[in-house]
Order: C-alpha cells, then sequence, then structure tokens
C-alpha cells in the first residue's frame, strides 16, 4: 500500500511541477586588476598580466581601455595574420616597387629592400617582428592580401576574432595615423592569442636576425647586454614601437623563479636620469616586473571542502540547511606579506533558499576571493551533503505552488465566474419553464371548463344521467 502511495504523490508532484515555469540568473564579472603597483611607473597606460593562470589575470592596470595609438606594436596583428594565412613560410615573392616607395620620407625604419628583391615569407617575418621594418609589412601584405588595404581589412577582422572591441588599423606598419589606434586590452588579447602561435613565439623573442650579410637586432633593447640602462636578464620578446604621438611602447614577457609575466606598456616618455636620456617604456617594464617578483608570490587562499556559508534547504528530509564548501583549492599570487586573516571569501548572488533534492557536490553559485578590497580569485561553491527530498513536504508545497500559480488562480476565477454565469442561466432557465408551466395548465383548466359547460352544463334542459337497474 505504501509503495502505490508514494508512486501516486511522486506522480501528482511531477504533474504540479511541470505548471510551473523555472528561472536562471547568470552572473558575469570582469578581470579587474588584482593590486596596485607600488613602484613608480612612468607609462600612461599599462597591464601586467600572470601567464602561469590558464584565464591570464591582469596582476596589475594602468588606464587599460583607454584609446592610443599602437605604433609599431601593430606588427603583431601583421604577423599573425600571414602566419594564419601562408602554410609555407618558404615560399618566396618579390618586393614591388610601390612596397619601397611607399614608405619614402616617412621616416619608417626599413631594412632597405630593393625592389624586385626575392625573400621568403619567414624571413620577412623575422625582418617584422625583430627588427619592425616596415618594408618587409608591405610586402607581406601585398603578398597574402593582393594589396595593402586588403590585407588591413584582414587584420581588423582577426583583431574582432580574438575578441578585440576598440581598435582600429589602418595601415600594416603602424606608422601614425588618427584613425589608428587600439588599447593596452586589446594589445593584450591579440599577444596572448600570438603566443599561442609557435612560430610567432620563436620570431618574436630571436635577439639577433642576420639577412643579406646584415645583423638586426631586436628593437627591445631589455633583451641587449649591450644596452646597459635597459638590460633585463628575465626578459624576452615580443615587439616594440614609438611615434612622437604614441609615445614609447613595448610588449615584453618576463620569468624568474618560475614565475611569468606579460607587461603591456604605451605611451612612456623620454625621461633624463643622470645626464642622459631614457626610453621610459622599458624602465617601466621593467619596474612592473620587479615589483611583481618581488612583492608577490603564490599561496593556497582557500581550501577544498572549507565552508564558506549555509543556505536553507526547503522540502529537506531531516535537513533545514545545507551547508556550501569550497569545491577545490585555490592558489593564487597574494602579497608576500599576506595576512590570512585578511582574506575575504564572499558569495555570489547566493540563492536565498534551496529546494530538495541537493547532491552533495552539486554547484550552488560561486564565491570571490577577496583581499584589500580587490578580488584575486574565484572557486565554485559545491553543496557539503546530500539532502533528500521529503515526499510529503514535497507534496504539499506542489500543492500549494499549483494553487497559488498565477495561471491556475486566472484560470480557477474564470471557472468560477463561468459557473456563477451557468448557475444565474440555469436559473432563469427554471423559472421562465415554471411559469410556462403554469400558463400551459391555467390555459387547460380553462380549455376544460369551456369544455365542460358546453357539453356537461346545468342549464334548465339538464337531464340527471340514468339510473342503473338493479
Amino acid at each position: 500500500m505504501k509503495k502505490y502511495l508514494s508512486v501516486l504523490i511522486a506522480l501528482v508532484i511531477l504533474a504540479v511541477s511541470a505548471l510551473s515555469v523555472p528561472t536562471a540568473g547568470f552572473a558575469r564579472g570582469d578581470n579587474a586588476p588584482m593590486y596596485n603597483v607600488t613602484s613608480k611607473v612612468y607609462a600612461d597606460s599599462y597591464m601586467l598580466i600572470n601567464l602561469d593562470d590558464s584565464n591570464y589575470p591582469v596582476i596589475a592596470a594602468k588606464n587599460e581601455k583607454k584609446k592610443k595609438y599602437p605604433a609599431s606594436l601593430t606588427k603583431i596583428a601583421t604577423a599573425m595574420v600571414a602566419l594564419n594565412n601562408v602554410k609555407n613560410l618558404k615560399a618566396k615573392t618579390k618586393v614591388s616597387k610601390n612596397a619601397v616607395e611607399m614608405l619614402a620620407n616617412t621616416g619608417a625604419q626599413v631594412a632597405g629592400l630593393k625592389a624586385g628583391e626575392e625573400l621568403t615569407i619567414e624571413q620577412l617575418l623575422y625582418l617584422t617582428l625583430v627588427y619592425s621594418a616596415c618594408d618587409s609589412c608591405e610586402v607581406l601584405a601585398e603578398y597574402v592580401a593582393g594589396s595593402t588595404q586588403k590585407y588591413v581589412e584582414m587584420m581588423n577582422k582577426w583583431a574582432k576574432s580574438v575578441g578585440c572591441t576598440n581598435t582600429h588599423f589602418v595601415n600594416a606598419d603602424g606608422l601614425h595615423d588618427n584613425n589608428h589606434y587600439t588599447t593596452a586590452s586589446d594589445l593584450a588579447k591579440m599577444t596572448l592569442a600570438a603566443m599561442e602561435n609557435e612560430t610567432f613565439v620563436k620570431i618574436s623573442t630571436t635577439t639577433t636576425y642576420e639577412y643579406d650579410g646584415q645583423n638586426f637586432m631586436h628593437t627591445n633593447f631589455m633583451l641587449d647586454e649591450g644596452h646597459v640602462s635597459y638590460y633585463y636578464k628575465y626578459a624576452s620578446g615580443i615587439k616594440t614601437g614609438s611615434t612622437e604621438e604614441a609615445g614609447y611602447c613595448v610588449i615584453t614577457k618576463a620569468a624568474k623563479d618560475g614565475y611569468n609575466y606579460l607587461a603591456i606598456v604605451l605611451d612612456s616618455p623620454i625621461k633624463t636620469f643622470d645626464g642622459i636620456d631614457t626610453k621610459c617604456s622599458f624602465i617601466d617594464a621593467a619596474t612592473l616586473f620587479d615589483w611583481a617578483f618581488d612583492s608577490l608570490k603564490y599561496s593556497t587562499v582557500i581550501r577544498m571542502n572549507d565552508l564558506v556559508d549555509e543556505i536553507p534547504v526547503k522540502n529537506g528530509k531531516d535537513a533545514d540547511t545545507v551547508q556550501l564548501v569550497a569545491k577545490k583549492d585555490v592558489t593564487t599570487l597574494v602579497p608576500a606579506s599576506l595576512d590570512p586573516s585578511a582574506v575575504m571569501i564572499k558569495p555570489v548572488d547566493p540563492p536565498e533558499e534551496l529546494k530538495a533534492p541537493i547532491s552533495q557536490g552539486e554547484k550552488i553559485c560561486k564565491a570571490q576571493v577577496i583581499y584589500a578590497d580587490k578580488v584575486i580569485a574565484n572557486v565554485d561553491l559545491v553543496a557539503a551533503t546530500t539532502v533528500e527530498l521529503s515526499t510529503f513536504l514535497g507534496l504539499v508545497t506542489a500543492i500549494k505552488g499549483f494553487f497559488s500559480n498565477k495561471i491556475v488562480i486566472a484560470l480557477f476565477a474564470l471557472a468560477v465566474v463561468f459557473g456563477v454565469l451557468y448557475i444565474a442561466v440555469f436559473i432563469n432557465r427554471l423559472r421562465k419553464d415554471k411559469r410556462r408551466i403554469a400558463e400551459k395548465r391555467r390555459r387547460q383548466r380553462e380549455l376544460d371548463d369551456q369544455i365542460n359547460e358546453q357539453y356537461y352544463g346545468r342549464g334548465d334542459d339538464y337531464l340527471p344521467p340514468p339510473k342503473r337497474r338493479k
């Protein structure tokens, strides 16, 4: 008997639940900078990104969404469009007269390519990324797209494909144009996408490239021990850029003691230190790296199954609440002098109430790990235990939910209205039928009286019926 009752109750719950409409909420967070740099940085815009985390969290930033001129940082996109569209990098192409002449009197840095000269696409890429040669960019554009204009369209399309939202290129070499712009945030997206390409990494981290008997040094002076003021032994790659309007810019990475960072530095000035004019882009990048290497370390800020919150449970069997715990250990970069008591774990949009059944390990919501008012990590919160459904409470709740449903209430109200109208019509019809029947009987009596009077009237000629003989 109990078995049949349980099945019946379950069917009722399912039927009632089918009439309810579930709702879902979604939370979305921004990858905001985790910390503030305490050292002096001269650049108007910069970003420092952690390369050891596949989510590439932003460690520090300033004006990362501000529109800036990229100068020769443009060549990251130039190289990637070629790498994505040329299968054989050993393929050769000739330098056109147009590719040489269009850069005349522009002040652009060139490798001195001559019209009619033949190079491989690989050679052009090395000259583009290592020496930042503008003439090699024009040759690449003509080879891949037929014209610089079409090639630039491909560059803009690629930038959008990697998530850039505030970037617009008008040339392939980075020469200044008021309508040629980007942001540190967009450049970070382009660079991270480019670093997934092994050929790009190989070429962009090459310090010296020889072509036609000439050695071309990488324009990132942080890689060259000969530039004493700029050399940074932990740095490698990737690209530099400078124009009067763009200031001095550099994108480079550094690795030390197992820590890896990417720095994007835009619009740095020239400063005079000890009587020497110094390009602050390289100084700023080194400052960002040193600050991170010296100030930050990896630490576990929350451990798996650490209790974070407790949520009421509806219709739970032998349980009114469920505890929310961290799904996994969370290890992230924190200040070397971190005080663990200063770390806060804040659930994000936790539900006011949960409905049984709930399975152990079921994801309930997320939580933010906060230090010094900055979100430094995120973690999923899951149910610590299983909470079974109370069949009786579930049935009661389902019934209550059914009758509190707006659609059900509306249908019930309509049913009541129709019922009242039907009863009113039925009563009115009964009254009419009653009057009709009464009138019919009255008329029948009158007719009967007329007939009786006509045939059996009691006038002077009335004769009583004859008596029956005995």
